[in-house]
């Protein structure tokens, strides 16, 4: 029987941004990758019309309700940057069963112009993503849970 992890963001009070979609994306190039540090660019893991599709949401939303205030971005409207700030950050407080999913997240500038994310795998999430008969379920804030498709 395959092992099933639980993912999930403690994004606090903020809306998350964090899709099972871009964390299947994200699974699948971890899997790809030889060890636990990789570089991997913005748009591989979350694509453009989910990007506009967030933006909308965040932009509408931003001065009605609290979720989607997201103080730490003082920009009026979000931009890109701002929402790849908020990605970085829920990254950084992503969990598999009870420990993290990274030991580092940081948003970069690739050498294409690009922004990218440089990520350090925990180990026992690394492994996890090496798993390749692993179930990866992910729990949304509201409790509501989903099964994290990957692409290979």
């Amino acid at each position: 029987m395959a092992k099933e992890y639980k993912i999930r963001i403690n994004g606090g009070i903020d809306f998350v941004i964090v899709f099972p979609e871009v964390i299947g994306a994200l699974i699948s190039k971890i899997r790809g990758n030889e060890n636990e540090e990789l570089v991997v660019g913005i748009d591989e893991v979350m694509t453009e019309r989910m990007t506009a599709y967030l933006l909308r949401i965040l932009n509408t939303n931003r001065f009605t309700n609290s979720q989607f205030r997201f103080r730490q971005i003082l920009e009026n409207p979000i931009t890109k940057d701002g929402l790849y700030q908020v990605l970085e950050e829920q990254l950084q407080s992503m969990d598999i069963d009870d420990g993290k999913c990274f030991d580092k997240v940081e948003l970069i500038e690739m050498l294409t112009g690009d922004s990218g994310l440089e990520i350090e795998c925990t180990t026992p999430f690394l492994w996890a993503c090496k798993d390749t008969a692993a179930v990866f379920l992910y729990t949304f804030p509201d409790g509501e849970k989903k099964k994290i498709l990957i692409e290979y």
